[in-house]
């Protein structure tokens, strides 16, 4: 089995696109097909939560929209990952919230970072949506 995190943006990440890209990204066109995002640039992700969630609150502006999504893939190619867009998570960088199936959550303000990396904020189940309005 292998696990692929995929982001989608609403424009595209100008990091990526540099000669010198340090940052944890591939592309994912090749998988565009198969993923359930609504949002056109995709890229894999590599890194760990921290890491993309400080990235995504200083890159992202106020109305940007990112997708998270893990897609699985079983033996020869077929998918394990399933969409249900009932469990789907919303997380608010700019107002510090957390919403899925069960309710909203404000996170702590000053440590808001390291309280979301505790949370399940991606999943092969359904599509996170960070905003930041």
């Amino acid at each position: 089995m292998t696990a692929h995190y995929f982001i989608a943006t609403l424009k595209p990440i100008p990091e990526y696109h540099t000669i010198e890209n340090n940052y944890p990204f591939l592309n994912g066109e090749a998988y565009k097909e198969r993923l359930p995002f609504t949002l056109p640039y995709i890229y894999e992700l590599g890194g760990d939560d921290i890491e993309f969630i400080t990235f995504l609150d200083s890159s992202m502006e106020i109305g940007d929209v990112v997708e998270l999504y893990i897609f699985e893939e079983g033996r020869q190619g077929y998918p394990l990952s399933h969409n249900y867009p009932e469990e789907a998570r919303t997380i608010n960088l700019l107002k510090k919230n957390y919403k899925n199936q069960y309710g909203e959550y404000q996170l702590d303000s000053k440590k808001w970072i390291e309280e979301l990396s505790r949370r399940t904020i991606a999943s092969k189940r359904s599509v996170t949506t960070f905003v930041k309005y």
